[in-house]
């Protein structure tokens, strides 16, 4: 199974940590949360009922996406199995869907890492991010926007909303910097780690040529931060 990437580390948490006594923790937490739900005297106390409202919805969510991983991943060992068979159109059915699942287990366990994370106390705020192109002219300033483009998919797919605030272009479409906030439920949490130097190694949009560059200060920096307000 392939590697995710968490802050430029590599994440296997099925190799590093027992991830289903973990789960296993917070379904017994969960259950702690929905008896406190069910309390009657529960919004006597608001900011209490809150906090209990939000972690209930938290934990929620984590074990549906371990649901949702246990499932990918019991649907991904049937297909490599099915690549084997002697019906050579169930086997091509079979091999064109690993890429996708393998991707999908990939992207759960990422998040189901980063749910399992200590709470931040910041972690409900929003984030700004910047991205800066780094040396290479006007590559750089592509893979920049490159990135850019990368992160508003990427907030727009788990449910974020982005806003603009500052950005400068460059020729062929590329960006200088870019500066933008990113607003929603727990953005911290899920941007905290996206800081440092991104590298590129491929073929420059703005070569003629077929030969490769490789741009060893980063083509592009994003950083995240919270937002004081």
């Amino acid at each position: 199974m392939p590697s995710a990437l968490l802050g430029g580390w590599p994440i296997r948490p099925f190799i590093f940590m027992d991830i289903n006594l973990l789960i296993e923790r917070k379904r017994e937490r969960f259950a702690e949360l929905e008896r406190d739900i069910a309390d009657p005297h529960l919004f006597d106390n608001r900011k209490r009922a809150g906090e209990i409202m939000r972690e209930h919805a938290s934990v929620k969510q984590l074990l549906e996406r371990w649901n949702e991983l246990e499932a990918a991943q019991r649907q991904l060992d049937d297909n490599r199995e099915l690549v084997t068979s002697r019906d050579v159109e169930i086997a091509a059915m079979a091999d064109d869907e690993i890429p996708d699942l393998e991707k999908r287990v990939v992207d759960l366990e990422r998040e189901i890492q980063i749910g399992l994370l200590p709470p931040d106390e910041h972690e409900n705020r929003d984030a700004i991010v910047e991205i800066r192109a780094g040396t290479g002219g006007n590559e750089a300033a592509i893979f920049a926007a490159d990135l850019y483009r990368m992160y508003n998919r990427y907030a727009e797919s788990v449910g974020l909303k982005t806003e603009d605030l500052e950005s400068s272009p460059s020729e062929l479409g590329g960006l200088k910097e870019v500066i933008f906030r990113v607003s929603g439920d727990a953005v911290f949490r899920k941007l905290r780690y996206e800081s440092g130097v991104h590298r590129v190694q491929r073929v420059p949009a703005t070569s003629t040529g077929s030969h490769s560059h490789f741009y060893r200060d980063g083509g592009g920096v994003a950083r995240s931060r919270r937002c004081r307000s």
